[in-house]
């Protein structure tokens, strides 16, 4: 409560702030999603698993101890390509009538396959894509 009257932030402004990111946030996947009805389907970035960068992994020779030593080794993982499709495209073909129904599907390559695939700070591998986890900034309530 201290911390928070001294910088004038109230949790009606944290809440207004809130709201604020979860609309800039919706508004970006709808973007994002909307670009396939608007402008067509993404191009695809492969077209089979070797076309996709790799992940480089390691892994622990031994025991806990003998790793902390530098015991472990270096190994490569296959990217994979992913097949994506836009949910609006879908939808206007959906309701294209009978024209001929356009082609929304796409291939991509994944992000990560697990979570040491991640590199940023406090991400983690959910369906191929590396995301943060949110911070629980509220310290009193």
């Amino acid at each position: 409560w201290y911390q928070r009257r001294v910088h004038g932030e109230s949790s009606q402004d944290q809440h207004r702030e809130m709201k604020a990111l979860v609309l800039l946030v919706v508004t970006a996947l709808v973007i994002d999603q909307s670009q396939g009805l608007f402008f067509g389907t993404p191009r695809s970035q492969c077209s089979s698993d070797s076309g996709c960068p790799t992940f480089r992994r390691s892994r622990c020779l031994g025991g806990f101890l003998s790793c902390i030593f530098g015991n472990s080794e270096s190994y490569i993982v296959s990217g994979r390509c992913l097949n994506r499709s836009n949910f609006f495209c879908d939808v206007g073909n959906l309701f294209g009538g009978g024209r001929r129904p356009r082609n929304c599907r796409y291939r991509q390559c994944a992000q990560c396959l697990a979570n040491e695939d991640c590199t940023g700070f406090d991400q983690y591998c959910s369906g191929s894509t590396c995301i943060t986890r949110q911070t629980n900034t509220n310290t009193g309530k």
